[in-house]
């Protein structure tokens, strides 16, 4: 009985140094052959093939406006996700899930959302169930992206009205539209459509004035800077 099990070890012990040398001769052969020719792989063919729009949002500003600090309080975003220097769509990943009304956790590129916006608390809420490149309507109707105020005048109808006469938001450019161009910026080109409210701001310095001069006179002498 050991004499048999003796022998079955040895047997074991000689096919797996024979499977090793077969694996080793097999990798070295595939890398001659790869230093000979390198063929590009082929994307899976389950992929979903879409276009990827730009951010449909009006530029922060003219270039005539050189007076202007023309710098908005957030980034200029669209329907997509710009990482590493590449730009996805939506739907590249959206489109293999399933949408949800209720996620337990948000998922890879979302975990770092903060979703303080209100009573807003599901994402199909703004987010069209079907078509993430667009946002969605009361009625279900899509909402195109260069649209946007008209998803956040849904529940912003005030806010709405002052935007739209012009004593809400940003614009620049001329006041005076025959003299020129005149941009008015959308709300999430301010506002964090996820937790719009503003943070809070660090304070600039006071202002510094120049020394008194010494003597009776100098609260009468006139103030030059």
């Amino acid at each position: 009985m050991i004499k048999f099990a003796q022998y079955s070890l040895r047997l074991a012990l000689a096919v797996a140094i024979s499977a090793g040398v077969w694996w080793l001769c097999q990798v070295s052969s595939a890398g001659e052959a790869q230093s000979i020719q390198i063929t590009e792989p082929l994307p899976p063919a389950n992929l979903p093939v879409v276009e990827k729009p730009p951010a449909e949002q009006p530029p922060v500003g003219l270039p005539t406006d050189t007076h202007l600090d023309k710098t908005p309080p957030r980034a200029t975003k669209g329907l997509d996700l710009v990482k590493l220097g590449w730009t996805y769509n939506c739907m590249e990943c959206h489109k293999l899930l399933k949408a949800r009304w209720n996620y337990d956790r948000p998922m890879v590129e979302h975990k770092d959302i903060r979703l303080d916006h209100g009573n807003n608390r599901f994402c199909l809420n703004c987010h069209h169930p079907t078509n993430r490149n667009a946002w969605v309507d009361y009625d279900g109707a899509e909402i195109a992206q260069a649209n946007v105020v008209q998803l956040c005048a849904k529940c912003h109808g005030t806010t709405y009205r002052d935007w739209n006469a012009g004593v809400h938001g940003r614009q620049n450019g001329h006041w005076d539209e025959a003299k020129g161009d005149k941009t008015k910026l959308r709300c999430i080109q301010c506002h964090d459509p996820h937790s719009p409210k503003f943070q809070a701001m660090k304070p600039l310095p006071p202002l510094t004035y120049p020394s008194r001069a010494a003597g009776a006179d100098a609260a009468h002498a006139p103030h030059i800077p």
